[in-house]
């Protein structure tokens, strides 16, 4: 580094402000951001001091170790390409050229701190050279200077506003910043410009998908296809936005063609194992998920959706250990790790720290596996979210329960000394539950407030005679498939129409609206309390006094499960792991009882069932209504 300043020193003198073109590629040489690697100084000395007595390589011999290393460059012998630029850059340090061509093949290679000093130099040479902007923002963005990154592509875009290159990498600059309507604009002119750029035409049917411009986007694929019905990348993006519009029969038909045109395209058979999941066909998918990894080791999608697949169909031993590949996900807000990971050895009275993770029903559902942690350390500290805290500290008394900071770290000076080990929930069951026979037929592991109950059963008795229902029609997000998961309100109505029974909502969305059509369109009464929304404990509390619970699936049924209550979960064909494939119940609650569409995206047949089944119900003289028991 000292040598480096010397150098530098010296050029400065050498330059002693006389030729301007020497002082361009001195001055970012001295601001020391970025310093010439040794050896290139010392060359650009050698033939800076040699100007005035030696004559200068002939421009052609420059031109000719430029073409050479650009025609390696896209050979992909970068280490011959480098050497000819660098070659270029010591025998002509003031050429533009030489500067950009290294700098973007350092970029290309990984050397980034090197690269943006080129580029800097090629840009200090000459300010309006557009694709040294750009080329600079490209590595920029790689080093996650998004703010720079950005600064470069707007000022090559307004000087070259035709390079759709540059107009395509903006754009997904945009979207990394989060900025969607930017980014489809990037994309959208690029795609004008030059729609057979590489990745362009995905890029922009994925922001259009992220918009739900769903539409929009398949009108885009639908005119590729039709001047070329063969064309692979259209046919996968089209494959994809039928599959984000859950249609999987069509998008599979897409999928098909694509595959027979595109055999080992690793990101294709990811998603064609994801449709053929969703129709309910598992040994084509893990095929599709076993094919992609093969021709990707790497590729963690089809790792996980395949870890996913296992687990959909109880195969939990083959299914947990993959699962961990949810701690990778950019969703998953990354944890300090502030002990050592616990890996399934006997705890042999340590202390463990079990933190929370995803969401409210996958807590409550994993909490299932607290009372073997308990057992068998000698202090377990419980870390979950505020709305189950104190639901949690009355339900395992024995351990230490906090609720999760805002920003998931954790003040562990408390724990010093008295924790040896850490894991997040959701790793619990890889060494708990490896089989079906490691679940427990639990009777309830959560324990909701006694007063609270009592509250609540004398407000369901003032209700009247008759079942009491707690319901649920809406769960999920859009990552989440809520689409398909969820079932509005008037496609209840063979089930709210139940003589002999009341409904009360477990909705934790705001749903009065939804209430109130349904009241003032059919005459249904569901009754609904604004605290039950607001505060877990009451929620709790009331599912605790419920003869029964209907829901798609949401977290009301982790609830439900996991106070010992009777849960009716009505499920789609293929639904979240955590429900299986088949089977009448969830291994996770012997109280639950699972109600299966016969074929994607058939609810009528599960509303049928479950009205018939609770109409009996509610006949039934052995039906014992909680609000009857004494407290």
């Amino acid at each position: 580094m000292r040598a480096q300043r010397v150098i530098a020193k010296e050029l400065a003198a050498l330059s002693d402000g006389s030729n301007c073109r020497v002082n361009n590629v001195v001055a970012p040489i001295i601001s020391g951001a970025n310093l010439y690697p040794i050896v290139i100084l010392s060359k650009i000395l050698s033939r800076l001091m040699c100007r005035g007595t030696a004559k200068a390589p002939a421009g052609d011999r420059v031109d000719a170790w430029l073409q050479g290393g650009y025609r390696l460059q896209r050979e992909r012998d970068f280490p011959g390409a480098r050497r000819l630029y660098q070659r270029a850059v010591a025998s002509a340090p003031d050429n533009v050229d030489a500067h950009y061509l290294l700098g973007s093949l350092l970029g290309e290679i990984g050397e980034l701190e090197e690269a943006v000093f080129h580029l800097e130099v090629a840009i200090t040479l000459n300010p309006d050279f557009a694709d040294a902007h750009a080329a600079l923002g490209n590595v920029l963005q790689l080093q996650c200077r998004h703010g720079q990154a950005l600064v470069s592509y707007k000022h090559a875009v307004k000087l070259d506003s035709s390079n759709a290159a540059t107009r395509s990498n903006l754009g997904l600059l945009y979207q990394t910043l989060g900025d969607r309507i930017a980014a489809e604009r990037e994309f959208r002119i690029a795609y004008q410009l030059a729609p057979e750029l590489p990745d362009l035409l995905r890029n922009l049917t994925l922001i259009y998908i992220d918009l739900e411009k769903y539409d929009t986007a398949l009108e885009v694929v639908d005119t590729v296809l039709a001047a070329n019905s063969l064309h692979a990348d259209a046919l996968k993006c089209k494959g994809f936005v039928l599959q984000k519009m859950h249609e999987p029969d069509q998008a599979l038909d897409c999928y098909m063609k694509a595959r027979c045109l595109l055999p080992a395209d690793p990101e294709l058979l990811n998603n064609m194992g994801i449709v053929l999941q969703d129709l309910g066909r598992l040994d084509a998918a893990i095929e599709c998920y076993n094919s992609a990894i093969l021709h990707k080791p790497d590729f963690h999608l089809p790792i996980w959706h395949r870890s996913v697949a296992y687990l959909l169909r109880h195969d939990f031993a083959r299914g947990w250990p993959d699962y961990e590949l949810r701690t990778m996900s950019t969703d998953q807000p990354k944890r300090t790790q502030y002990f050592p990971q616990w890996t399934g050895d006997n705890l042999n009275n340590k202390g463990i720290l079990v933190y929370a993770e995803q969401g409210l029903g996958d807590e409550i559902m994993f909490a299932s596996c607290l009372p073997d942690i308990i057992a068998t350390s000698r202090r377990c500290i419980v870390e979950c979210s505020p709305k189950l805290e104190t639901l949690f500290r009355r339900s395992f008394p024995t351990a230490t329960v906090i609720a999760t900071a805002p920003s998931r770290e954790l003040s562990c000076g408390a724990f010093e000394g008295s924790v040896e080990l850490q894991t997040a929930i959701g790793s619990l069951p890889r060494y708990l539950r490896r089989t079906m026979a490691e679940f427990p037929r639990h009777v309830g592991y959560l324990r909701a407030d006694a007063e609270r109950m009592r509250t609540w059963r004398e407000r369901l008795s003032r209700l009247g005679t008759g079942l009491k229902v707690g319901i649920s029609w809406q769960g999920g997000t859009d990552k989440t498939r809520r689409q398909i998961r969820s079932l509005a309100m008037d496609r209840w109505l063979p089930i709210l129409r139940t003589p002999g029974a009341h409904f009360v909502s477990l909705q934790y969305t705001d749903c009065r609206a939804e209430l109130s059509a349904i009241e003032s369109g059919f005459g249904i009464k569901i009754h609904d309390w604004q605290e039950v929304r607001d505060d877990y404990e009451h929620t709790a509390a009331l599912a605790s006094v419920l003869d029964l619970v209907i829901s798609v699936c949401t977290a009301v049924i982790h609830l439900g499960g996991a106070l010992g209550r009777p849960v009716w979960i009505m499920t789609p064909y293929s639904p979240e792991w955590r429900y299986g494939i088949s089977g009448e119940s969830m291994p996770w609650y012997p109280s639950s009882r699972i109600f299966r569409q016969p074929a994607f995206g058939l609810w009528e047949p599960v509303v049928d069932q479950v009205s018939r089944e609770l109409a009996i119900l509610a006949v039934s003289e052995n039906s014992v209504n909680p609000v009857d028991r004494p407290a």
